[in-house]
């Protein structure tokens, strides 16, 4: 089958008029390995689900696909319930990588999430094309360069963005939201993935919600101090320090600190005893997100 082919029905499969140059999950494909510059591998796309083993030897990608179809050892999600009926909802952790600080200029570089349900397919991850260059600084910070995300077959946001919002309603619990996790969420990620979907002329969807676990962990350290007043770290180094959590890859590229936040997350929700409507009390909507003028 050519490579025309192909790309035409992977679009027609994610029922988007947007140029889509780019297939992960959707076509069954989870990797806990990250993009680098010497193990880029291109392939060919194919559409609809496949087994692991055809996975490997046939999955059209950018990046290396690890040997499982999630990475193993991440429990589910603790959380209390209310009553036998608080199902819980999906809950995503993801982290971005990107070209600066938050601004109309700066771009996504990189993004990974994971389902906290776990079982097959329950990561996604790519690198993100920004058109436009990667400052040496922000290069230096993620390993990121130019010439690893600026070339025509690192897709766009918009090219990513049909099969994201198709990946994620394939593992949307009916009727229940959408809980998007990130350290820093309110003031950096959220913030530049509401500004990658208005480029794209698009909206969130409403029952997409943000928590950001800066902001449990902070209530944490205030809950222990007992009001005593003392400066205490809560990045994602200083908490893995804390829960004696190893982090697994490079810091600052986004799968690792996913993975690294989804054991944060266990240790903060079971120390703040938080029920399913307690973490949905501390999510806010896409429309109270902080925009950049």
């Amino acid at each position: 089958m050519s490579l025309l082919l192909r790309f035409n029905l992977l679009r027609n499969n994610t029922c988007s008029s947007c140029p889509v140059r780019f297939l992960k999950q959707r076509a069954g494909f989870s990797s806990g390995k990250l993009l680098e510059p010497r193990s880029y591998v291109k392939r060919h796309f194919t559409t609809g689900m496949q087994t692991l083993e055809t996975k490997i030897t046939e999955a059209a990608s950018w990046h290396k696909t690890d040997s499982g179809s999630c990475i193993p050892a991440i429990p589910p999600l603790w959380l209390r319930q209310t009553s036998e009926h608080d199902q819980s909802a999906t809950i995503l952790v993801f982290d971005i990588e990107t070209t600066g600080f938050l601004h109309k200029d700066n771009r996504i570089i990189e993004f990974a999430l994971r389902d906290l349900s776990g079982g097959k397919n329950c990561t996604f991850e790519t690198l993100i094309n920004p058109e436009r260059n990667v400052p040496k600084r922000a290069s230096a910070v993620n390993c990121i360069s130019t010439d690893l995300v600026c070339r025509p077959d690192i897709p766009r946001f918009s090219d990513v963005l049909p099969v994201l919002l198709a990946y994620v309603r394939s593992r949307q619990a009916p009727g229940k939201p959408v809980l998007w996790v990130a350290h820093n969420a309110k003031q950096f990620d959220a913030p530049f993935l509401v500004q990658e979907f208005d480029r794209c002329s698009a909206q969130i969807p409403t029952d997409w919600l943000f928590v950001d676990s800066l902001s449990l962990a902070r209530k944490l350290v205030k809950l222990k101090s007992d009001g005593k007043k003392h400066r205490v770290r809560v990045n994602l180094e200083a908490l893995s320090n804390h829960y004696g959590i190893c982090s697994k890859g490079p810091s600052h590229r986004a799968m690792p600190d996913v993975t690294t936040l989804c054991y944060i997350l266990q240790k903060i929700t079971f120390d703040l005893k938080l029920t399913y409507e307690g973490l949905m009390n501390e999510s806010i909507r896409a429309s109270d997100v902080r925009k950049v003028s």
